[in-house]
């Protein structure tokens, strides 16, 4: 397994090359949401353990998923917040659900958390605040179930 320090990045979402280049794809994409959702399926699915680039984008996506419902961090990059900005949506309270937990199982077994354990620098609790900030603020991002087609 390849080690990379933690150290070069910042304990906020998009702070690290792997959410940085996830999110150019993004930007890209004619479904952005199906990016989205690729992302956290990636980190729900995968019976194995979870790599650092897959458990960064989930990270990012959940973020996505947050800001776009209008709980976004102070600490959001531009091209991010732009990007927000132009696409608002209120995810599903599924949506939702499905990014929280893919954000916990980051939180509890990720290649990400273990180098955020192995930091050097004592930053791992507020990394830790990070993810626990970006929970809170999912929860209060659902908007109820989606609408269903009466037959």
């Amino acid at each position: 397994m390849v080690r990379v320090a933690v150290t070069a990045w910042g304990t906020a979402c998009f702070e690290n090359d792997a959410a940085t280049d996830w999110f150019l794809l993004v930007e890209e994409a004619v479904d952005p949401g199906e990016v989205i959702a690729s992302a956290l399926d990636t980190a729900l699915g995968d019976p194995d353990y979870l790599g650092l680039d897959a458990a960064c984008e989930a990270i990012a996506a959940a973020e996505l998923s947050a800001s776009s419902a209008g709980h976004a961090p102070d600490r959001l990059p531009d091209d991010v917040r732009r990007w927000v900005d132009g696409h608002p949506h209120r995810p599903h309270d599924s949506e939702i659900d499905q990014a929280i937990l893919a954000v916990e199982r980051v939180r509890a077994e990720s290649e990400l958390r273990e180098l955020w354990d192995e930091d050097v620098d004592g930053r791992t609790d507020r990394w830790l605040a990070e993810i626990d900030d970006l929970i809170a603020r999912l929860r209060h991002s659902g908007a109820g179930d989606p609408a269903t087609l009466a037959p």
